[in-house]
């Protein structure tokens, strides 16, 4: 853009003086808006037609129920001779590219990669555009373009807020849809293809590709024998030509880049790109979907370990850290459950109550001595199995969620529930949300409750200790149980 062209007008007559570029895509490109929270796209196509579309398409997007998604909000249209529009967008944000693509300049690829926030970062952030994309899925809605350049993120290694910017993008779905637009590198076969037009699937497959990306710093469909070749060899392996780089049995496209699969991707993670890319590539309906992907990558972050030495992230399952070889340090395991409620009946008035309370709740008559649910449930139980799991350290606190209390995800789902620390070889847990919890001895003769008023109890490296309800003892709801592993396991 030239210096003649720093300036820009609504159709309002409110004037913009532009400030640098945030990002570019195949469309146009983005710029700050110096002195507001505000950015605007312009568009490179500048022909009257393309001007009438966008605005009926911001229109559309207007009327929307779209209630408080994570969208750069469209305001207004753009005078001649520009063709774009303005649009909310927080300060200190940048397209998520900075974290796809290692810049040229720097020299370790692990000292960049730990620099923007290292792996649970990058896996919260795409499971939150996960999340993001499979609500807008959820309203019937598809965002036609998702790729690195139109992803915004929190500037800042430690923050995670989100924006999806060029609202134009959306669409609503249909069977005869026809609009086959799409970033280089990040179109579903069949649209570089020109075989159909954009839709939940085709999305799918682009956000497959930013994850890869993000979380193993290599593109998944373009291995050496690509990269080297000649240009018609991309554009075959974009069409689904050539297996991807990771394919399990033809080594055909293998790529020398990246960072380790197994550092960066969790064996659900793994399985989810050898389904969209392995099979996926010639049959669409084997992809998973966006929610699929935001649970996995979720769960993926929440068994992170932080690494008192380096200060990266890295799977709990590793034996050490890879990015520096520490030792793993104490950490606290806490795997959430769901309860079935066993009821029994007090001998004494006949009032039913849970076989996890220690007494009848009406006559406070101690339970019988030697039931418990061990001793009611034969075979099998149904109410113990495991839901999600999640890790904390001294250095790293557990925030309890509305996700992992209920196994919610979309909107919502990040609302805190509780807050848990681990301090020495004790447990410290508080309410954040001013409901009051119900503690259970793991034995069940013992009760406790959290409120806002902090309570800790002991733990004994690898056993089992107080189970924390996250729901009515009397209804079907997940409970916590919480295990201290000492160094080394």
């Amino acid at each position: 853009m030239s210096g003649g062209e720093r300036q820009v007008v609504d159709m309002n007559g409110m004037r913009y003086r532009l400030g640098r570029q945030l990002g570019q895509g195949g469309q146009g490109a983005v710029f700050e808006v110096e002195g507001g929270k505000l950015a605007a796209k312009l568009v490179f196509d500048r022909s009257a037609s393309r001007r009438d579309r966008l605005r009926n398409q911001l229109l559309q997007v207007k009327r929307l129920a779209l209630g408080d998604l994570e969208l750069a909000r469209p305001l207004e249209m753009l005078r001649n001779p520009h063709v774009g529009y303005v649009m909310e967008l927080l300060t200190g944000m940048v397209p998520l590219k900075r974290l796809t693509h290692l810049p040229r300049e720097e020299l370790s690829l692990t000292q960049w990669y730990l620099s923007g926030g290292g792996l649970r970062r990058r896996l919260r952030l795409l499971a939150r555009t996960a999340d993001l994309l499979s609500q807008l899925h959820g309203k019937g809605l598809v965002y036609s373009d998702p790729s690195p350049h139109n992803i915004f993120v929190s500037a800042a290694p430690d923050g995670h807020e989100l924006r999806l910017i060029d609202a134009d993008n959306l669409h609503y779905q249909s069977p005869s849809a026809t609009t086959g637009i799409y970033t280089p590198g990040y179109g579903a076969p069949e649209l570089v293809r020109g075989l159909r037009g954009v839709d939940t699937l085709t999305d799918a497959h682009a956000f497959a590709v930013i994850a890869f990306q993000t979380l193993a710093q290599v593109h998944p469909l373009l291995g050496d024998t690509v990269t080297e070749g000649e240009p018609e060899q991309e554009e075959a392996a974009l069409r689904g030509e050539f297996p991807w780089i990771d394919h399990p049995e033809d080594e055909r496209n293998r790529s020398s880049l990246g960072i380790p699969r197994d550092v960066v991707l969790s064996p659900r993670l793994k399985e989810l790109c050898q389904h969209t890319f392995g099979r996926g590539l010639t049959d669409r309906l084997a992809r998973p979907g966006l929610s699929t992907w935001a649970e996995r990558l979720h769960a993926a972050a929440d068994a992170t370990l932080g690494c008192p030495g380096c200060g990266g992230t890295y799977y709990v399952t590793a034996s050490a850290c890879p990015w520096c070889d520490s030792a793993k340090p104490a950490y606290v395991l806490a795997s959430f459950l769901l309860s079935d409620p066993v009821v029994i009946s007090c001998g004494a008035c006949r009032t039913g109550y849970t076989v996890e309370e220690a007494e009848c709740p009406r006559c406070r008559t101690p339970r019988p001595e030697g039931v418990n649910r061990t001793s009611l449930v034969r075979g099998p139980d149904p109410g113990r199995k495991r839901q999600a799991q999640a890790v904390l350290t001294e250095q790293t606190p557990l925030v309890i969620t509305e996700r992992l209390a209920t196994g919610h995800i979309g909107r919502g789902s990040n609302a805190p529930r509780l807050e848990v620390r681990l301090q020495g070889r004790r447990l410290w847990l508080k309410s954040l949300d001013g409901s009051v919890y119900p503690l259970s001895s793991k034995s069940g003769t013992r009760s406790n409750q959290v409120g806002e008023q902090a309570v800790d109890f002991p733990l004994e490296a690898g056993q089992g200790s107080w189970r924390l309800h996250l729901g009515k003892l009397e209804q079907l709801h997940r409970i916590v149980g919480f295990e201290l592993r000492t160094e080394g396991r």
